[in-house]
């Protein structure tokens, strides 16, 4: 999958790396802050380390990551 949440502080933190992780997920910075409620602009700062983000919002991230099957899980099959 393209990376299309370039973070620069992707890794120095976990809180960090999740939020990364569900804005590839979603689909982008503007898909994520939209499904969180909050500015882009905020979530932009949080993918580079200005801020933490709450504990709501990592949370919010985790169960995006949660939903999404994992790779090489088939699809499931229709009746």
């Amino acid at each position: 999958m393209e990376d299309i949440c370039p973070s620069t502080s992707k890794n120095s933190h976990i809180y960090i790396r999740t939020l990364h992780d569900a804005c590839v997920l979603l689909g982008g910075e503007h898909k994520l802050a939209a499904y969180l409620g909050v500015p882009v602009q905020l979530v932009e700062a949080w993918l580079n380390g200005q801020g933490q983000p709450p504990d709501e919002v990592f949370l919010r991230c985790i169960d995006v990551l949660e939903a999404k099957p994992p790779r090489g899980t088939p699809a499931p099959r229709r009746a």
